[in-house]
């Protein structure tokens, strides 16, 4: 099975935001393909549980993000979403 890795920044989060100002949102990057496998050593066991249950799961965690992307920025976050190729 293979899982997609996106790796992504959050702009403009812990502002207020009146209503008529946009939300925050992310920009992502693709960084790679790879084997299930290859990310059961080094996911949590929830986070794996999450990405097999619902096909996709965010991780926050600096370390991996740091790990699975090669960057280590702040508000930043890795998406993973299992694909069939």
């Amino acid at each position: 099975m293979k899982v997609r890795i996106y790796y992504c920044v959050e702009h403009g989060s812990g502002a207020v935001i009146p209503r008529h100002h946009v939300a925050p949102y992310s920009v992502c990057e693709d960084v790679d393909v790879v084997e299930l496998d290859y990310l059961r050593n080094i996911l949590p066991a929830q986070a794996l549980d999450q990405l097999l249950k619902r096909g996709e799961a965010r991780i926050s965690s600096i370390e991996i993000t740091e790990k699975l992307s090669g960057k280590r920025v702040e508000n930043s976050y890795i998406k993973l979403i299992i694909v069939s190729e």
